[in-house]
């Protein structure tokens, strides 16, 4: 370690940090304590500045990336240091003791991987932390569906009476607000800033909701009825029940067909300019989206009715028959079980490293590493049917079909 006094002029040295290291610097208010080269815990606030593990290209020592994060009250501490009130900086090389409670999370985002990064950091901690809880992000629903989630903004539709009501709240909790009803039933959404976009399969529309509580804007009138859907940064995506990918831009105008496979495509995912839809037979397709024609036909004979993800190395999905979580490497083509014996599993997530899955069988929320070779985890138990899995870099959220919440559970990457 290397300490600065925050009252003075201090210099940062990381030379003899191994790699790949993390910096932390933590402001604090105690008394002054020496060590005597015994490890102790000590209880303050604190702030950390951390930087990503670095690339082998990259000298000793290097920041790779900073973010600025509030760090939880216990930081363990290495012997043989002297502090004062101020300013502590410090490395920790990686297998090294750390300490993720709070938001204090390593960068697990975006969803999109690297193909050689599927490996996650190892990361040790002290035994004493505690697993996080799953909380009530909201109650009180009839039937919810749908759920998704955009920038700082958590939507799903709840069924009442035969009416869609929109609703959504701040990813922090809150209260929750409602548009509606809806003017069209939603099958499948997707979400940005702005609001949220549906296909409504009944009525062949694809609408626009604002969350501004203003009325719902019919975008498209789909030439087919409309399944699934998905947005990237200047259009939306649908699939239809005549088996095509659709594209039209957000703001609508005309729209066109971008390849078209075999089926009734329920699930759709697009990443790094293709697009991945999975059909109720069973058949998995993938385009590149300036493609025009035929889709390609990467697998038959699954169970995508819970749904898929895709990222730059494959597609995820669970399998209700099989009772299995698949992976599709988009490199070879093969299809391979990363988790079996599964207790009706339903719903699936992704972060970089991980997929999250629910089983309904045992009202457990479960998490396998997308390289394979891991056990799965169980992140939480005794939960109400849990189906609808998003996740987002620090939490995961789901519906509890059994008891109409919605839950949230802070992600722990150290258990």
């Amino acid at each position: 370690f290397r300490w600065a006094h925050g009252g003075a002029r201090s210099c940062l040295c990381l030379d003899q940090c191994k790699s790949p290291t993390w910096l932390i610097i933590y402001s604090f208010v105690a008394l002054n304590v020496s060590f005597l080269g015994i490890r102790r815990y000590y209880f303050f606030e604190a702030w950390q500045i951390r930087s990503r593990p670095q690339t082998s290209s990259q000298p000793k020592g290097a920041i790779v990336k900073i973010s600025l994060k509030k760090a939880s009250k216990l930081v363990v501490l290495s012997s043989g240091l002297a502090l004062s009130s101020g300013l502590l900086v410090g490395c920790v090389a990686d297998g090294e003791p750390y300490s993720p409670g709070g938001d204090q999370q390593p960068d697990f985002g975006p969803e999109v991987a690297d193909p050689g990064t599927l490996t996650p950091p190892v990361i040790v901690v002290d035994p004493g932390v505690e697993r996080p809880e799953p909380v009530v992000f909201a109650e009180d629903q009839v039937s919810a569906s749908n759920l998704t989630i955009s920038g700082d903004s958590v939507y799903w539709v709840d069924f009442i009476k035969g009416d869609a009501l929109l609703k959504w709240t701040h990813i922090d909790g809150g209260e929750d607000f409602t548009v509606g009803p809806l003017e069209s039933l939603p099958f499948s959404t997707a979400a940005d800033d702005a609001g949220l976009y549906f296909a409504a399969k009944s009525d062949k529309n694809i609408v626009f909701a604002s969350h501004l509580g203003l009325q719902s804007e019919l975008l498209y009138f789909a030439k087919d009825e409309p399944l699934a859907i998905s947005l990237t940064q200047d259009y939306a995506y649908w699939t239809a029940l005549d088996g095509c990918l659709y594209q039209g831009a957000k703001e609508g105008g005309s729209t066109r067909a971008v390849a078209c496979g075999t089926g009734a495509p329920i699930s759709l995912a697009i990443t790094d300019g293709h697009a991945y839809w999975a059909t109720i037979e069973g058949d998995l397709f993938a385009s590149s989206l300036t493609n025009i024609g035929a889709a390609d036909l990467l697998a038959s004979g699954q169970d995508f009715s819970a749904g898929i993800v895709a990222d730059e190395a494959g597609v995820y999905w669970v399998d209700e028959l099989n009772r299995e979580v698949r992976r599709l490497k988009t490199s070879t083509g093969t299809v391979s079980a990363l988790a079996d014996s599964q207790y009706s599993p339903a719903g699936v997530a992704q972060d970089r490293f991980y997929l999250y899955f629910a089983t309904q069988g045992d009202g457990s929320i479960k998490r396998v590493l997308k390289a394979g070779g891991s056990d799965v985890e169980v992140m939480a138990q005794q939960q109400a049917q849990p189906a609808e899995l998003v996740a987002t870099a620090d939490s995961l959220f789901w519906i509890n079909e059994g008891d109409g919440t919605v839950m949230r559970l802070q992600k722990n990457y150290a258990y």
